[in-house]
C-alpha cells in the first residue's frame, strides 16, 4: 500500500476539507496520519474506519454511501482501485455526481487491475482530461469532471439494491454487489454447510449458540438455524455483508443479531460453536496474517469445549496455523479443492 499511499496522499493534503479518500481493503495499512486533521474518508470496511478514526479523520463507515456530500462539492476524490469491476463502476458514478466541474477523481492500480481500461471508460463518463502516469508497477490516473450529466452511467450492478440469488426453506435469500461471492451459492460454504448436521452431532453438549465470522450475507446462518434451532451471532468487516445479512436475518425469522467488526474484536460472549470461512486474500494480496487472526480471534470466541468448524482451500495450511491456538485438530473432509478443518 506504501506505493499507491505516495501517489494519493500529496493531493489529498492539497485539496484539504475539498478532497476525498475512498478506502476498501486493499487501505488496511494506509498511511491516515499522514492526512490533514478531519479529512474526510470514506470506507466500507470496519477495521479502516476504525483506524481512519484514530488519525483523527472525518471517517464515514457505509457501503459506499455518499450521501453525506452533495452534488458538485468535492474538488478531489482519491481511491486505490477495488477488486469488483461493479464497485470501480459505482464510485465512478457517485464522482460525476459530487465532484464540481473541473473537479478529479485520482484512480491509482495496476495494468492486471484494469486501470488502463478504467481511465477509458470513466474518462468518457466523466468528459474532461485524462492523464495517465506510470510509477513502477502502478498507474496513476487523473480525470477531470468536464460533464454536467455523463451521456451514459457506468454499470454497477444497480449497486445498492439486494436482489434475490436464491431460495431457502421458500424464501429469499439476498445480496448485492460489493461482497465477496455476492452472486452465487459459495462452493465451499456449500460444503460446510453439508455437514453442520454430522458436525453438531459431534459436539458432547448439544449446542445453543453460533458465531458465524466472516458472515457475508449470512449463508451458513441461515443454513445452520435451518438445522437446529440456535442463538446466532453473525459478524463481518464489510458494509455491504450487514447490510444484507441484516435482511436475510429479517426475511427467515433468525433469532440473533447482527454485528459490524473487525474478527469479531469487539465481542465479550463465547460461543458454543464457531463457523468460519475465512478469506485468504485482503485486497489483491493473499496475506496468512489474516487467516491468523480469525483463528485467534475464534479460540478466544469459544466457550471451554467449544467446537469450530472452518472451510478453506485445500492448498491453505490451516490445520498447521491452528496448532498454535488449538490441540483438537481434524480435517473430516478433504475434496482436494477443500478441506473442511475442526477445532477445539
Amino acid at each position: 500500500m506504501a506505493e499507491a499511499a505516495a501517489l494519493l496522499v500529496p493531493e489529498l493534503r492539497a485539496a484539504g476539507r475539498y478532497g476525498l479518500l475512498i478506502a476498501d481493503e486493499n487501505c488496511l495499512t494506509f498511511p491516515f496520519t499522514e492526512l490533514p486533521e478531519g479529512q474526510a474518508v470514506l470506507t466500507n470496511r470496519y477495521d479502516i474506519a476504525e483506524q481512519a478514526k484514530r488519525a483523527p479523520l472525518d471517517v464515514h463507515f457505509s457501503d459506499f454511501d455518499t450521501s453525506p456530500w452533495s452534488n458538485a462539492t468535492l474538488e478531489l476524490i482519491a481511491y486505490r482501485i477495488s477488486k469488483e469491476k461493479s464497485v470501480v463502476h459505482h464510485i465512478a458514478n457517485q464522482a460525476a455526481l459530487r465532484l464540481v466541474p473541473g473537479g478529479q477523481l485520482l484512480l491509482v492500480g495496476g495494468k492486471q487491475e484494469g486501470i488502463k481500461t478504467f481511465a477509458k471508460t470513466i474518462g468518457d463518463l466523466l468528459g474532461g482530461t485524462t492523464t495517465t502516469e506510470k510509477f513502477g508497477a502502478l498507474y496513476r490516473v487523473t480525470i477531470e469532471r468536464d460533464r454536467a450529466t455523463p451521456d451514459q452511467w457506468l454499470d454497477d450492478h444497480h449497486y445498492h439494491d439486494l436482489r434475490e440469488i436464491f431460495r431457502l426453506n421458500g424464501k429469499a435469500v439476498l445480496s448485492k454487489p460489493g461482497l465477496y461471492g455476492w452472486n452465487k451459492e459459495d462452493e465451499g460454504s456449500a460444503l460446510l454447510a453439508d455437514n453442520l448436521t454430522s458436525f453438531f452431532d459431534s459436539i458432547d453438549r448439544q449446542p445453543e449458540s453460533l458465531l458465524d465470522m466472516g458472515c457475508g450475507y449470512g449463508y451458513l446462518s441461515l443454513k445452520a438455524a435451518a438445522i437446529r434451532p440456535l442463538t446466532i451471532t453473525a459478524t463481518d468487516n464489510c458494509a455491504a455483508a450487514i447490510m444484507a445479512c441484516e435482511q436475510n436475518f429479517k426475511v427467515h425469522g433468525i433469532r440473533g443479531q447482527v454485528v459490524a467488526d473487525d474478527c469479531g474484536a469487539s465481542i465479550r460472549h463465547t460461543f458454543d460453536t464457531v463457523v468460519c470461512n475465512p478469506p485468504f486474500h485482503q485486497g489483491f494480496q493473499e496475506d496468512r496474517r489474516l487467516t491468523e487472526k480469525f483463528l485467534s480471534q475464534t479460540r478466544r470466541l469459544l466457550r471451554p469445549g467449544g467446537r469450530a468448524l472452518f472451510v478453506v482451500n485445500g492448498f491453505v495450511p490451516l490445520e498447521k496455523l491452528a496448532e498454535r491456538w488449538f490441540q483438537r485438530i481434524r480435517v473430516p473432509v478433504n475434496t482436494g479443492r477443500f478441506k473442511l478443518v475442526s477445532l477445539g
